[in-house]
């Protein structure tokens, strides 16, 4: 039975506030193409079986705004065949809060499938239409997280972003510190119109750190740090939230003493104005 055929007063007579809220605003995104937005609980593999291989699922996005179930399959998450991404990254959407468009209501079942792709498509029309400039301040949500990338949307694009894109500081795992549904102020770096690409920065939305930093850390003072990361012999020690300090050792210490995570002293040694770097030396391990 098709929902227009459906009986909705009769079924809905006896909701609760919050059930009723919930399918209403179900029926208007089904009715009127609007948006909703919920978070990604979890991903399910859907039997659907062919004659040429009867163990074909499909997998499906799980978002639950209260208690009706909307699967969004995978052939509804991305914008277009050109931006599909693997499995392992729809795995790793689970807490990200998703835009999605009601395709089909199981009023009896209690259950939807939605289109995120839709989605997609009526943000960036708003965003076309109002204009996409760079410079401007946006916001970015993260979907996915890796080691060394994470995938973030925004106005209607999904782009894969590095730690050049995210911060100034070194992050050896951006596992530590970014996750799914975490919004994040950003900047338009360029926008291609014909290509419908965009490029963002969130790590240029905020000052750079470095700027002043001879004023708060001047040559030869000491302050307490902790060991960030190492690269061709050299060691990273976070000064400050996003200002790391590229040490060496001190004479008579062991690379294999000093470890991720640990506090050190370090002292200041250069400021590289140019490529607005601070060099330190480490004393000690605290």
């Amino acid at each position: 039975m098709s929902f227009n055929d459906l009986d909705v007063r009769e079924l809905d007579k006896d909701l609760s506030p919050e059930q009723a809220k919930e399918w209403n605003a179900i029926y208007a995104s089904y009715r009127s193409r609007s948006l909703l937005n919920d978070q990604v609980v979890g991903l399910d593999a859907i039997p659907l079986p062919v004659p040429e291989d009867p163990e074909r699922v499909i997998h499906c996005l799980v978002v639950i705004h209260y208690r009706v179930k909307v699967l969004i399959p995978e052939t509804e998450v991305w914008f277009d065949s050109r931006s599909q991404r693997p499995l392992h990254v729809l795995r790793s959407m689970v807490g990200a809060h998703v835009d999605y468009i009601i395709q089909d209501i199981d009023r009896i079942g209690e259950c939807c499938t939605a289109s995120r792709s839709q989605a997609l498509q009526a943000r960036r029309g708003v965003s076309l239409k109002w204009g996409v400039q760079p410079g401007q301040k946006v916001d970015a949500q993260v979907l996915a997280v890796g080691k060394v990338h994470l995938l973030a949307t925004c106005m209607g694009f999904d782009m894969t972003l590095s730690q050049r894109d995210l911060s100034y500081a070194m992050i050896p795992d951006l596992r530590d510190r970014y996750r799914p549904g975490e919004v994040y102020a950003a900047v338009v770096k360029a926008f291609d119109l014909e290509e419908q690409r965009l490029s963002i920065s969130i790590k240029e939305a905020e000052p750079h750190p470095f700027d002043g930093a001879d004023i708060r850390h001047p040559l030869q003072c000491r302050r307490i740090s902790m060991v960030t990361g190492k690269y061709k012999g050299g060691v990273f020690c976070r000064l400050e939230d996003n200002l790391d300090c590229l040490c060496t050792y001190s004479a008579a210490q062991y690379d294999d003493d000093f470890h991720i995570g640990d506090p050190v002293i370090v002292a200041v040694t250069k400021f590289n104005y140019e490529l607005k770097q601070v060099y330190g030396k480490i004393l000690r391990k605290i």
